[in-house]
């Protein structure tokens, strides 16, 4: 049997059990057939470079409101200490009468009078007020209301707004110091599997991985790591792994100037200035606002070391399937290989999409999840599913 036949033969019984998997409702719910794809029509959109130092939290009612709540225990007991106070002051002023009739005596004589009544007096009047609002206070802060305002602001935005587009609750102007992204990936223009994106930085540094998990086949992942400063990223390497085993890889030696890649690590070329690796380049472009020079750039995907001369971003619309996201779209080209990154102005300058294609694959990672710093920014809704089609 030839060698060819045997690739025909489980290649057949790999797409057998494929179906059969799929019909069976073992595997998680998964969206239906990638949309179409899409025109690239233009709109009026432009990306802004991206500031690396955070301002302070913003000292916000939501903010503040927290924070107060664990001293819950302690302001009602305040309260009461208050009202113990005030019930206290109300009895001391209705003996005043009876105290103070012997200094008026006394006035009456001609000895001068004490005023030792007077801030009896007043006690009663000040304590009623701080009474009412201590309780005012706890009475809001136990506002479902707030409660609600809370809840809504922790939960991602699903849907678009009043122009139309989906943007996160708050400007995001900063450099995300992390930033989580989960995709739908597709193989060429079959739903695969699922990819997820970490990025990480801090102490001068960063730290990207970029994961591709199919149904069936290999799981792809790719790390990437350098320097990182207001100049922007400096990658030191990148690694892939094919199902944890290492691959192809890309060993940056600026001091030297030297670029080690290759399967085996053992080709080199001359490192030029700016050089990235593929996955860092989507980093170096939101970070830059998209204005890297009009000079073609020096980027490696482990395998192969290319001069890219990175397309002009141009602004169009990203269909998520469930709202739009504004973003603005860069294409690197070279000797048979695309690179495709889609980022959102909106959402930090991140890639909402990102697309590779070479002479073995096509991988198309399409947004639908975004966390940045730690916060949920946007979710995509559920969509309709293979299982949920097959129940009717």
């Amino acid at each position: 049997m030839t060698s060819r036949r045997l690739f025909l033969i489980t290649l057949a019984l790999s797409l057998a059990a494929h179906l059969a998997v799929l019909g069976s409702g073992v595997l998680p719910d998964i969206s239906l057939a990638p949309p179409p794809e899409q025109k690239l029509e233009k709109i009026d959109v432009t990306m802004q470079a991206l500031a690396m130092d955070e301002p302070p939290p913003p000292k916000t009612a939501t903010a503040q409101l927290i924070a107060a709540r664990p001293a819950k225990p302690a302001r009602a007991e305040t309260a009461a200490k208050t009202k113990a106070k005030a019930e206290a002051s109300q009895a001391q002023a209705e003996r005043a009468p009876v105290e103070a009739s012997a200094p008026l005596a006394e006035a009456a004589a001609g000895e001068p009078a004490t005023a030792s009544s007077a801030p009896a007096e007043e006690k009663p009047v000040s304590s009623a007020p701080v009474a009412e609002q201590v309780a005012s206070d706890d009475a809001a802060e136990a506002s479902p209301t707030e409660d609600a305002a809370d809840d809504a602001a922790a939960k991602p935005q699903t849907g678009p707004g009043p122009d139309g587009y989906i943007r996160p609750r708050q400007a995001l102007k900063d450099f995300p110091k992390t930033a989580v992204m989960g995709y739908q990936a597709y193989w060429g223009s079959v739903l695969a599997g699922s990819g997820q994106l970490d990025w990480r930085r801090g102490n001068g540094g960063y730290r990207l991985e970029v994961r591709f998990s199919p149904v069936i086949g290999p799981k792809l992942r790719y790390v990437s790591q350098g320097g990182l400063s207001r100049r922007g990223l400096a990658p030191d390497s990148l690694q892939a792994y094919r199902n944890d085993q290492p691959r192809e890889s890309a060993r940056f030696d600026w001091q030297a100037g030297q670029l080690r890649f290759g399967d085996k690590g053992d080709k080199q070329t001359e490192l030029r200035a700016g050089a990235q690796d593929v996955f860092s380049l989507a980093f170096q472009l939101g970070l830059k606002g998209g204005k890297l020079g009009s000079e073609a750039i020096q980027i490696t995907t482990g395998k192969k070391v290319y001069e890219y001369p990175l397309a002009p971003g141009e602004g169009t619309e990203y269909d998520t399937g469930a709202g739009k996201i504004r973003v603005i779209v860069f294409r690197a080209e070279g000797d048979g290989d695309v690179n495709e990154f889609w980022l959102a102005p909106d959402f930090a300058n991140l890639p909402v999409r990102i697309l590779r294609i070479d002479k073995d694959k096509r991988i198309d990672l399409r947004a639908m999840r975004i966390d940045v710093n730690g916060k949920a920014e946007w979710l995509l809704p559920p969509q309709p599913t293979i299982r949920n089609k097959n129940a009717h």
